[in-house]
């Protein structure tokens, strides 16, 4: 719990930072992907698929986002994982094996899509 409030309180902090941020870094705090159009396609094309609902996409998305940011600090997947569970689990939700292999598929491909200098760190 405490290394999830970091974070946030990191992101946060880092996301309100305009001076002295790479370009890398407002990308990703602007939520602008970098990746090439096959791979943003790529991710479409799997978030868009009929047993997607339309929240799990923008909660995929979200996870996304997060990671990007917690790589652009120095996290791993593991750790970023480990996160995102830990805060499903405070909100009273588990991930089905299923869905964790969903998590990690839309994580790989996120990442290309979004934030290519990282996705040597995908799952």
């Amino acid at each position: 719990m405490r290394r999830l409030i970091l974070m946030l309180v990191a992101v946060l902090l880092w996301a309100g930072c305009g001076d002295g941020t790479s370009a890398e870094e407002e990308a990703i705090a602007s939520r602008t992907p970098t990746g090439t159009e096959e791979a943003q396609q790529a991710l479409e094309n799997f978030m868009g698929q009929p047993f997607i609902t339309e929240a799990q996409r923008e909660q995929s998305k979200d996870m996304i986002w997060r990671a990007c940011a917690s790589f652009q600090d120095g996290a791993t997947w593991q750790e970023v994982e480990d996160a995102e569970i830990a805060a499903l689990s405070e909100g009273g939700r588990t991930l089905s094996p299923i869905e964790l292999s969903g998590m990690r598929t839309a994580a790989g491909l996120g990442l290309a899509a979004y934030c290519p200098q990282h996705a040597d760190k995908a799952p």
